[in-house]
């Protein structure tokens, strides 16, 4: 049994319950209007006590050496009464981030604990924070439904919150993206999916009549009708799983095509698409639940039957 140094004991306690607080902060998606009303001890580049969120993440470790704070310093000792107290740089980025800091009203009560307060609204902060509110997103049931693959169901995840590295984006980085299918000379998500006569054109193929009518080729239309629409069960699983596969199959083409230069024909990436639901139907023993016997007749998008006779034949 090896005997830990005093010293080095505080270290690791401290290390723990910094990881500790970063680990939950990460897995729930907590509101970003989080502020301190007293700021003791709250830690300069460390904590989330200024609107811009963690510093260190804005400035970057080469802010600790220009500003002249050092990384553990606490919001105290960088503040004196009103006063901020910032080392003088040329930097223009660093320039305008520090201007922001200090029209951050802050006031400084050392006879007082801090007190963390979370933000519920426009001028509205309060004392605490229900974690069952990180929930409340209209979109969650088009990711996490019992049948979902969770390869497929974390790029309609990075889909849903515009966080795929398409053209758009890129663009922001110097380079420019067009669609490779279509030659569309900004390529953005609602434009992928599914405005891009390529993936529209495999879209209605594959969703067949699971929307009852036409599908929608807009994005945002094509998510509220997936999570607003009252649907049987057997229409609810597919549509959400034809939903995730489609956006998957895209981004894969699309990467093909840009850095593999090879294409696929709509049609056969069609039937990789319906081969995929296919195979996950199976995978789930459709076969040994009475409400999902039908469903794979149900999944063929080339035969366009109506939910309607597949409930006369499951039930």
């Amino acid at each position: 049994m090896k005997v830990i140094e005093p010293t080095s004991r505080l270290q690791l306690i401290n290390s723990v319950i910094a990881s500790i607080k970063n680990f939950w902060s990460s897995v729930f998606c907590l509101p970003q209007g989080k502020c301190y009303r007293v700021l003791g001890l709250v830690e300069f580049w460390l904590d989330i006590w200024h609107p811009m969120g963690h510093l260190i993440d804005v400035y970057g470790e080469i802010g600790t050496k220009k500003l002249g704070i050092c990384r553990n310093a606490r919001v105290c000792d960088v503040v004196v009464g009103t006063e901020w107290r910032f080392r003088s740089t040329r930097d223009r980025t660093l320039q305008a981030i520090v201007s922001q800091v200090r029209s951050f009203p802050v006031t400084i009560t050392p006879d007082e604990e801090d007190e963390v307060m979370w933000k519920h609204g426009q001028d509205d902060f309060r004392d605490s924070f229900s974690s069952n509110k990180t929930w409340s997103l209209i979109w969650h049931r088009v990711i996490w439904f019992p049948r979902r693959v969770p390869r497929f169901a974390f790029f309609a995840w990075l889909a849903i919150k515009d966080r795929l590295s398409k053209g758009a984006r890129m663009r922001n980085w110097g380079l420019t993206q067009p669609c490779l299918f279509c030659g569309e000379h900004v390529e953005t998500r609602d434009h992928l999916y599914f405005a891009c006569p390529y993936t529209y054109t495999v879209w209605i193929e594959v969703v067949g009549n699971l929307f009852g009518d036409a599908p929608d080729p807009d994005w945002e239309t094509t998510l509220e009708r997936i999570t607003t629409r009252a649907t049987d069960l057997l229409s609810a699983i597919l549509l959400r799983l034809a939903f995730q596969v489609a956006i998957y199959y895209f981004w894969i083409e699309r990467n093909n095509r840009r850095h593999n230069h090879t294409t696929k024909p709509a049609s056969q990436l069609c039937r990789e698409i319906d081969k995929t639901i296919r195979n996950r139907i199976f995978s789930t023993k459709y076969y040994e639940s009475q409400k999902l016997y039908c469903i794979m007749q149900c999944s063929s998008p080339g035969v366009r039957l109506s939910i309607d006779y597949f409930r006369l034949y499951c039930y």
